[in-house]
């Protein structure tokens, strides 16, 4: 009669002695997809496995499981970009996030086990990144990345806690971004007012609060003259070329690969306008917003429209050969602007945090300002000011009296 060994329940175990002389602590636990499975540690005394073996079992009651194998944080990491953020990040931000694991996360601490990780660890991602030189900001994204990886590794099983929620993250360092004032604004709108498209994309800037992408890729459909609706649901973003060879042609970029291409992730919606210029959804559902048009921006904008026929992709504000404007190009003359009014010199986004002021200023509501500038929430608009209802025109007519009184048509 053929015997069967009994079967142990989850969270039993037992501790032998091996061959070498190391004492094994063995812990039973819950079968996966009918396997048995266990979790094995070893320590050289008959004490420090039972010790061990008593924490396995404390852990295995407070999270249900335990992995049984671990990949290092860098196999883990590349494992994540590509399985798991991959389809849900935008193509910039998926650069973004490769480029922070690249430069800092694993130099810093990719050697260390995933189960191995501790506090201690991501401490020392953040003193990796600081004593480099790099701002604290930088540090806090990394943190974040780092995080939602570890989150993820939790539902997938592989380690049973996230070490980067234990500590505080890294505080984002304070920069004064700067913003123009009403006058400043109308000083600048006054020194462009002969330069039709000059006019309108700087009208567009302040008077819509629209980020440089947004506005970029604003096309002829998108601006409602007759119902003084300006609809944001594209932007124009520069994609990174990748490598298509194989082997490697031994060019450095992506760029000069003569296979080279873009790829878009899966279930994302882009459209290739010229070269590596794309219009891209905006970078969350708040983003895809109406926002009313000011008397003084739709009298300017009617201007433009009747001079300008639309360009590739049906784009508003494109080259003399009617290609999209590249927003390096684009930032470049918003310099020249400044300088030529002689004004501060402020990044282009200046401009929307110029917008975010002087709402505030005008004490419009703060429900109001989210919705016009397309943020999540307002902590986010907060950080944006310094100090599609009747409520959003009021606001929008009111800021279009602030800033150009002097370009009514």
């Amino acid at each position: 009669m053929t015997s069967k060994t009994a079967r142990r329940d989850a969270g039993s175990g037992g501790l032998y002695q091996r061959a070498d002389g190391l004492w094994v602590a063995a812990l039973t636990l819950p079968d996966r997809d009918g396997k048995r499975r266990r979790k094995t540690v070893s320590h050289r005394t008959k004490e420090g496995a039972a010790k061990k073996l008593k924490a396995l079992r404390s852990e295995l009651d407070r999270a249900g499981d335990l992995p049984t194998s671990s990949p290092t944080l860098a196999t883990w990491m590349e494992t994540w970009l590509q399985r798991i953020a991959a389809p849900r990040l935008k193509p910039n931000t998926l650069t973004t996030y490769r480029g922070q694991v690249d430069r800092y996360i694993v130099p810093a601490i990719g050697k260390v086990r995933l189960d191995k990780l501790t506090p201690a660890h991501v401490r020392r991602l953040h003193d990796y990144i600081i004593d480099g030189g790099r701002s604290s900001t930088t540090a806090l994204q990394a943190h974040r990345i780092l995080s939602k990886a570890l989150t993820d590794a939790m539902r997938e099983g592989k380690v049973t806690r996230n070490v980067a929620t234990l500590i505080d993250a890294p505080r984002k360092a304070v920069v004064n971004r700067g913003a123009l004032t009403a006058d400043q604004a109308r000083t600048l709108l006054l020194s462009v007012a002969k330069d039709p498209h000059a006019a309108a994309s700087w009208s567009v800037a302040l008077l819509a609060g629209l980020r440089q992408g947004e506005r970029l890729g604003l096309t002829r459909e998108a601006v409602d003259l007759d119902a003084g609706i300006i609809t944001v649901s594209w932007q124009l973003q520069r994609l990174r070329w990748q490598h298509g060879c194989s082997p490697k042609c031994g060019r450095k970029r992506g760029a000069d690969c003569p296979q080279r291409h873009i790829t878009i992730p899966h279930g994302q919606e882009a459209r290739q306008v010229h070269g590596a210029l794309w219009l891209t959804r905006p970078k969350s559902r708040a983003g895809w917003r109406q926002v009313p048009i000011a008397s003084q921006l739709h009298g300017i904008l009617t201007i433009y429209l009747d001079a300008f026929p639309p360009g590739d992709e049906g784009l508003i504000f494109t080259r003399p050969d009617r290609h999209p404007i590249d927003p390096s190009d684009d930032a470049e003359a918003w310099d020249r602007a400044l300088k030529a009014a002689g004004l501060p010199d402020v990044p282009l986004h200046s401009a929307r945090h110029t917008t975010a002021t002087l709402l505030h200023e005008l004490q419009v509501p703060d429900q109001t300002r989210i919705r016009i500038l397309g943020h999540s929430s307002a902590t986010v608009t907060a950080g944006y000011t310094h100090v599609s209802g009747p409520e959003m025109a009021d606001a929008m007519a009111r800021l279009g009296a602030l800033v150009v009184p002097q370009l009514e048509p």
